[in-house]
């Protein structure tokens, strides 16, 4: 039996072959250009630190990497041209490498530091002064009246004596106390001497055989010597009391108001009495007279002045 097909059947067929021939190709083309742009992916490398997994060689891993293979269909028309296939590559991509980090070794903690206590600087002990000293002492008696002087000494040259107190004591022949009298001297300047003198009064029927004198220092400061007047025509004066005067000098730029003065009077022997009195005024570099009555009955051979003031204004 002959089948018999028309040429236009067969035209129709051979057209519909190379139309499905090149849609296959296009379709090929598309899934070849998707499979090679396919990134391998490779694991990074990571790092062991512990020490416990330090190797004295480093460890190496292949990771591969699978690549779809993509075969081409052929198309069944004569001029289809077959693609490339590609392969299934078994490359190492990356290489995963351990190694030895050194681990710094744990160091001692070291207990925190002891602090110092504090220590005030040391200083020089501050010598203790020189003690003051009675150099002269003695008294005088007249009648119902009797006066008494004495004369302290400081050897301290860089230190003021301040608010001396004294007591001095009035004895008799069987050593009892007569009478006692307390006072203070203002100030004693440095390396200098100051004289204390008053006059008191006791019944006809005592009579003084010596006198006891005890002070006190009250403090001592670092000052300039005091200023010193000088007395000119120093003279004992006999009398009803009698009397020691003489001529005072003001050297000062100031003038000095309600002054005092001591007066001590000597025999050969030391101190026969003595007396004080208070200058109401004294002009800035001028003179004044002084006159100071002194309980004693023996004739005085010499006479001595006692006026300091400082030289501060």
């Amino acid at each position: 039996m002959r089948i018999h097909i028309s040429w236009k059947a067969f035209l129709a067929v051979v057209i519909f072959l190379i139309a499905l021939g090149l849609l296959l190709r296009s379709a090929s083309r598309l899934w070849t250009s998707e499979a090679q742009t396919v990134v391998a992916i490779s694991p990074a490398p990571t790092q062991n630190t512990s020490r416990t997994l330090v190797a004295e060689t480093p460890l190496q891993t292949t990771v591969p990497t699978m690549a779809a293979t993509v075969t081409a269909t052929p198309s069944p028309s004569p001029s289809a041209t077959p693609l490339a296939t590609p392969t299934l590559a078994n490359t190492p991509t990356a290489a995963l490498t351990t190694t030895d980090t050194p681990v710094p070794s744990p160091q001692p903690t070291l207990p925190p530091p002891t602090p110092t206590p504090f220590q005030p600087p040391t200083r020089e002990p501050t010598p203790a002064p020189n003690p003051l000293t009675v150099v002269a002492q003695g008294f005088g008696q007249r009648g119902g009246s009797a006066s008494y002087a004495f004369v302290v000494s400081n050897p301290n040259p860089n230190l003021l004596a301040q608010s001396v107190r004294y007591q001095v004591a009035a004895y008799n022949a069987e050593g009892i106390v007569l009478l006692t009298d307390t006072d203070t001297i203002a100030q004693i300047g440095p390396g200098q001497r100051m004289g204390a003198a008053k006059q008191v009064n006791l019944p006809l029927n005592l009579t003084i055989t010596r006198i006891e004198v005890l002070i006190r220092p009250g403090q001592f400061v670092q000052a300039p010597p005091l200023q010193e007047l000088p007395v000119s025509n120093a003279a004992f004066i006999q009398g009803d009391p009698p009397n020691i005067t003489g001529i005072l000098s003001n050297p000062l730029s100031r003038d000095l108001a309600n002054l005092k003065v001591i007066g001590i009077a000597y025999d050969d022997v030391g101190i026969i009495g003595g007396g004080t009195n208070e200058v109401p005024f004294a002009p800035a570099r001028g003179r004044v007279p002084i006159s100071i009555p002194v309980s004693t009955s023996q004739l005085a051979t010499r006479v001595e002045f006692f006026a300091q003031v400082s030289t501060a204004p």
